[in-house]
């Protein structure tokens, strides 16, 4: 059983719906998220949450969290949304350079934005994690 974490910036709008995406392709995996300057405790986006419903996930419990030593320890591997995610986790933790990458493109953050940008946000996610 694959460990993954998933990482953006803020963990309330790409991260939580890439691990409820990546759960649903592999439900046999413990996919976790989080996020490089989340503020902890908070909601997902209304937006990100719309659309788990959608697909038949459930986003409704999520609260942000930070990276962490633990969760960094923990993961099999670790998925950045941008080159940039990926970067500051290396720096931060270069003792798991090598299982951190990201999605093979960046996946931009719908942060603030319309239903439909976060649809097509997901849509980027759904194609990007069928690599993973």
């Amino acid at each position: 059983m694959a460990k993954v974490l998933m990482i953006c910036t803020g963990n309330t709008c790409r991260s939580p719906l890439a691990q409820v995406l990546l759960q649903k392709q592999h439900p046999d995996w413990e996919v976790r998220s989080a996020g490089v300057m989340a503020e902890v405790g908070s909601p997902a986006a209304t937006h990100s949450r719309e659309l788990a419903r959608q697909l038949g996930m459930d986003l409704e419990s999520h609260r942000a969290r930070s990276v962490t030593p633990e969760l960094v320890e923990w993961a099999d591997l670790i998925l950045g949304m941008t080159e940039a995610h990926v970067q500051a986790l290396k720096r931060s933790f270069p003792e798991a350079a090598a299982k951190v990458r990201t999605l093979g493109r960046d996946i931009s953050d719908p942060v603030g934005q319309s239903l439909a940008v976060y649809q097509r946000c997901a849509e980027q996610l759904e194609e990007a994690l069928k690599a993973v």
